[in-house]
């Protein structure tokens, strides 16, 4: 039996978000190209819809074992994964790449930063929560297993 995602963090529903509002998301059938919010890179997204499976070559989804924002990404443009398409509009253009090396990775200093722009552009945080939250649900009934082989990241 294929090996279950462990859970996203919910940081990667916010860079799927993005990339879905800046159009960084190339859907070919059950596959994808997802470019990074720096163009700097591109993942591959591979889904078998009838096995339930997905995989992606982003750093999250191959060395940390949950799915990354490129198949989150995916999911939302292919309407397996539903979500409020409003929630899109704040994460246009946010650089990630950038605010990733300001805060050395620091995923909850980045979020915090990501959230006072939201709130600085009148975006409703109680109801863009309760969108990632839904999301968030959304990903874990799909159930979905990791879909091999898997590719190594993009250097």
């Amino acid at each position: 039996m294929a090996a279950e995602w462990k859970p996203s963090p919910v940081i990667k529903i916010y860079e799927a978000l993005g990339a879905v509002a800046d159009g960084r998301v190339e859907i070919d059938g059950d596959t994808a190209r997802v470019a990074s919010s720096d163009r700097a890179k591109t993942y591959d997204v591979r889904h078998d819809p009838a096995a339930g499976s997905i995989t992606a070559n982003d750093n999250g989804s191959y060395w940390q074992g949950y799915l990354g924002y490129p198949g989150i990404a995916y999911l939302m443009e292919r309407g397996v994964l539903a979500y409020d398409s409003g929630l899109t509009a704040g994460l246009a253009g946010v650089p990630w790449k950038e605010l990733a090396t300001e805060y050395r990775n620091d995923w909850a200093k980045v979020e915090k930063h990501v959230r006072e722009d939201l709130a600085a552009k009148g975006v409703d945080l109680d109801r863009f929560d309760a969108g990632i939250a839904e999301i968030s649900n959304g990903l874990e009934k799909l159930a979905l297993t990791k879909l091999s082989p898997r590719q190594r990241p993009p250097k």
